[in-house]
């Protein structure tokens, strides 16, 4: 390949890449916050790969999502939770295409969203996060959320369970009972880096169907890896791409 040739290609490429490149709201936050937090420091970073796929493990999407902890405390519950900002990044063309996907078939048409505010939990007892749930991800709300009860070891097992009242479509006026299972600590790989991490099962039982959610956990980085299969067969998986303090 000529030199100039080789030059052009190269520089198409970061056009590309460049073009892709998810684009956010600055989030207003001070570093300086005083906070106990480990994983969900303040104004901490993490960029999540999304990967959607059917039961056929064909490609429904392909997307990013940030998220920010402030270091405030959640308005919706003061006493408990952290603030988290989640913000989704997806491609306003395929909404239609993607949302025909969607396994909950009697749930109201809602507008997508760029962002929403949650709450996070880390303390010496637990650490747990409200799922990515927004958009083409609403199904994680019936899988298990992500969450570990501390301290961690192989074969350790908690249960936990999940009302679900009026709105919400198939989902309505159900229970959700959710089961987790420590397997191993092992060392897996995300898009960040190898790292070391209890690797945990949730299964959801519901009466519309079961759910299942492998979910790998490291105490600095928190929920680096999760892998939910919800109970039409599709698979959701976010893994952690980048860090930044």
């Amino acid at each position: 390949m000529k030199l100039s040739t080789y030059i052009i290609c190269v520089i198409l490429l970061i056009c590309c890449e460049a073009k892709d490149k998810p684009v956010y709201e600055n989030i207003p936050c001070n570093p300086q916050t005083i906070s106990t937090l480990n994983i969900f420091k303040p104004c901490r970073q993490y960029i999540y790969k999304a990967t959607y796929k059917d039961a056929d493990l064909n490609l429904i999407s392909d997307e990013y999502i940030r998220m920010i902890a402030t270091g405030k405390n959640w308005e919706m519950q003061p006493e408990f939770q952290k603030e988290l900002i989640i913000q989704y990044h997806y491609k306003e063309a395929l909404i239609d295409q993607i949302a025909d996907h969607n396994i909950n078939k009697s749930y109201p048409k809602n507008e997508w969203i760029k962002k929403e505010v949650t709450g996070v939990i880390e303390d010496k007892y637990t650490v747990w996060m409200h799922p990515f749930r927004a958009n083409q991800y609403m199904f994680t709300e019936v899988a298990c959320f992500p969450t570990v009860q501390l301290p961690l070891e192989t074969g350790k097992n908690w249960e936990s369970n999940l009302n679900i009242y009026e709105g919400w479509g198939d989902w309505s006026n159900s229970k959700v009972k959710n089961k987790y299972e420590v397997l191993e600590f092992e060392t897996v790989d995300t898009p960040f880096k190898k790292l070391n991490a209890w690797h945990i099962i949730g299964t959801s039982s519901a009466p519309f169907g079961v759910s299942t959610h492998h979910f790998w956990f490291n105490s600095e980085y928190g929920f680096v890896k999760m892998e939910i299969k919800n109970y039409e067969g599709q698979l959701l998986i976010f893994e952690l791409e980048s860090v930044t303090d």
